[in-house]
């Protein structure tokens, strides 16, 4: 029997791993798709084809059958590694406004003490080592440098985007994953887990393809099938224990953006994409990031305000007597009220970007309202020198969250599942709140300190 079955070899799947590999415990990666390599897609030359979901045949969405707010562009990236070979190394971490919602201890864990570093710091230093001689905050282009001074003089506290990433030449780059590392032994790709059965003598079987894939046996199992994946995970174990009922809901938690793309005739001659963090606006709740890349026009100006969707305003993750395999009847809903409060966040963050334009001295767009992202990219394709502005929709972003947090109905303040002594939860689904910040940072600290309760439990 292992001591540990991981399920998901995705960000957190992988930090898990990396994290339990030095204690010499035994555990296993399962993984439901191939190994298509675990270079970063931004280290290939056709790196922007490959960030299509439509145009990737890893990509396998979330909802097949439709399910509301989330389209068909939200899902997995079903291969060793999935989306941690996709993200674009944004680090920051969740802001204490936020963190203040969290668990006392969790948030201690994370932040440390006046005497003791938490497990942000730990992540952050363990990324530094993987960039050496770079940093998380330095300058990687001219373009970021002269970035930084322009939006320095009118008013913006702009610095580099924090970012885990290394140059590579010919505009190729690559983000950090920890599935690199990934020991071979450690990993069993290829077997979809379908089912999660507590053994009479203790531990769990894992069964993988509808029970016509291998099965496995482990003391303990940490569940890192993203969002979407744990959630249905972790219903068929209340179900098997008599604790849920049909029409079961789950609260679902995304980030809220808005933006201007703009394309400016000339070539781009840095070696990869600039990215710089323009400040935090309070009244927004939301980060403002402006970015420059090449494009076939010449160079895109991206700027966009990324917000929390604030709990109050949480959509709901409905799932109708579907099997853990296939949410065939997952729906996802969002009620009147928190639509009103989603209204108001892109109303404070069109005010944000509106400011920026004209700061900018930019001409906009006359188009009434924002625009898909991209259809407002085509319109600033097609008229250089105009920007258009664009909303991001619930689940674009790939920073589905909350679904399972931390010391609430389903999981305890240690990530442990109440229903299911000796299984544990990993990712984006434990967070109570997600604040303004990209997840990935957060991912790898908390991934530290699931991996110490792993060892401190006692599994059934």
């Amino acid at each position: 029997m292992l001591d540990v079955a991981i399920i998901g070899s995705g960000m957190s799947g992988s930090a898990i791993a990396a994290e339990i590999e030095p204690t010499g415990r035994t555990y296993l990666v399962i993984e439901a798709g191939a190994d298509r390599g675990r270079r970063h897609i931004g280290a290939r030359r056709r790196s922007a084809a490959w960030a299509d979901p439509r145009l990737d045949p890893a990509f396998r969405p979330f909802l097949p059958h439709g399910g509301g707010l989330y389209g068909s562009a939200s899902g997995y990236r079903e291969r060793l590694g999935g989306r941690s070979l996709y993200w674009r190394g944004i680090c920051l971490r969740i802001e204490d406004a936020a963190l203040a919602d969290w668990p006392a201890d969790v948030r201690e864990a994370l932040v440390g003490t006046g005497t003791a570093p938490g497990c942000y710091a730990a992540a952050e230093a363990a990324l530094h080592a993987w960039l050496r001689p770079g940093t998380l905050s330095g300058f990687r282009t001219g373009t970021e440098r002269a970035m930084v001074t322009a939006l320095g003089g009118l008013g913006y506290p702009a610095s580099p985007t924090p970012r885990a990433v290394l140059t590579l030449g010919d505009g190729r780059w690559a983000a950090y994953s920890p599935a690199e590392a990934l020991p071979e032994r450690r990993v069993v790709t290829g077997h979809r887990v379908t089912g999660v059965l507590r053994r009479a003598g203790g531990g769990y079987a894992v069964l993988t393809d509808g029970g016509a894939g291998p099965a496995f046996t482990a003391r303990r199992l940490v569940l890192c099938a993203g969002t979407f994946g744990n959630v249905t995970l972790t219903d068929a174990l209340l179900r098997e224990n008599g604790g849920a009922a049909d029409g079961r809901s789950y609260p679902l938690l995304d980030h809220v953006a808005h933006g201007f793309v703009l394309v400016e005739r000339g070539a781009e001659h840095e070696p990869m994409d600039s990215s710089v963090l323009a400040g935090h606006d309070a009244a927004a709740g939301s980060h403002l990031v402006v970015e420059r890349r090449r494009d076939p026009q010449g160079v895109l100006l991206d700027a966009w305000a990324m917000g929390e969707q604030p709990p109050r305003a949480a959509a709901a993750l409905v799932l109708s007597g579907a099997p853990a395999a296939e949410p065939a009847a997952a729906r996802v809903r969002l009620g009147g009220a928190a639509r009103e409060v989603m209204r108001g966040v892109r109303a404070e963050q069109r005010r944000l970007l509106t400011e920026l334009a004209a700061r900018l001295g930019l001409r906009t767009s006359a188009v009434p309202g924002p625009l898909p992202y991209d259809a407002a990219v085509a319109c600033a394709r097609s008229r250089p020198g105009t920007a258009h502005f664009y909303d991001a929709g619930l689940g674009e972003l790939d920073h589905e969250a909350g679904a399972l947090p931390l010391g609430g109905e389903h999981v305890g303040t240690n990530g442990e599942l109440r229903c299911a002594p000796g299984v544990f939860v990993a990712g984006p689904a434990l967070f109570p709140r997600a604040g303004a910040a990209n997840p990935t940072l957060t991912i790898l600290a908390l991934a530290r300190w699931v991996a110490r309760q792993l060892g401190s439990s006692a599994a059934s």
